[in-house]
């Protein structure tokens, strides 16, 4: 249970991102991630407070996201966890709720920015704030291939070129750089099944066939084949983790 100065900030995040101006990093993608780090988290020895630190770091690690009417997918992606652990802090002081729990998940979301990320986490970081935040960042990528954020990507794609070109962007750039592989052994278990499913929804012939009219046959295939192998490489990964371990 959190304590009544935790659930005022939580309420705040979710007033805050019901008011996104970014449709992929709105209230639902962020529910979403909560409920992603209490699946990854649930087997991993964390006291009360470190559990609301990181419940409370992803409620807010997209918060940014309401500051403009015109969110930046580019300038975003740099400055988004900074701005938002800032509007984590300056909301706890507002409402006078600061607290050990609220400034853990500040220096969390410091150091899950990609500018300053690494800097503030050499510094500032011990083990168990690393083990937190290894968590979140898991659980946040973990949203990148959820069918409904995937389906919402490719409506948004459809409206402009320039959207069309962001959306085939995002995607090269999800699955051919490291962005999915998962830091934690936990987070693997559940990135094989989400990749799983949105593999057997793509290939579902009414998917298949509308991302073929909107996007072409050649970059469906391309795009199935990435996530195959991407998927083959975690099976493997889990098998051995699960070979260790009996």
């Amino acid at each position: 249970m959190f304590t009544k100065n935790i659930k005022k900030l939580i309420i705040e995040a979710q007033k805050q991102m019901s008011h996104s101006f970014d449709p992929l990093h709105d209230l639902r993608h962020v529910e979403r991630v909560v409920e992603n780090t209490k699946k990854i988290s649930q087997n991993i020895k964390l006291s009360q407070k470190e559990r609301d630190a990181l419940e409370l770091a992803a409620w807010w690690h997209d918060a940014s996201r309401a500051l403009s009417n015109k969110p930046s997918m580019i300038w975003m992606a740099f400055f988004d966890d900074n701005l938002s652990a800032f509007a984590l802090l300056f909301y706890a002081i507002r409402h006078r709720v600061v607290s050990s729990v609220a400034l853990k998940a500040f220096w969390m979301l410091m150091c899950n920015g990609m500018i300053t990320g690494k800097f503030i986490t050499k510094i500032f970081a011990d083990k168990r704030t690393k083990i937190l935040l290894n968590l979140l960042k898991d659980a946040d990528m973990m949203d990148v291939i959820n069918i409904d954020r995937f389906y919402e990507a490719g409506r948004i794609a459809q409206m402009s070129k320039a959207n069309l070109r962001k959306f085939r962007t995002l995607i090269w750039f999800n699955l051919h750089t490291n962005i999915l592989q998962m830091k934690t052994i936990e987070a693997r278990v559940y990135i094989e099944e989400i990749m799983k499913n949105l593999i057997e929804w793509l290939s579902e012939a009414e998917n298949y066939l509308w991302h073929v009219e909107n996007f072409g046959e050649e970059w469906m295939e391309k795009t199935l084949s990435r996530l195959r192998n991407n998927l083959n490489g975690i099976i493997e990964l889990n098998s051995i983790s699960y070979a260790m371990a009996n």
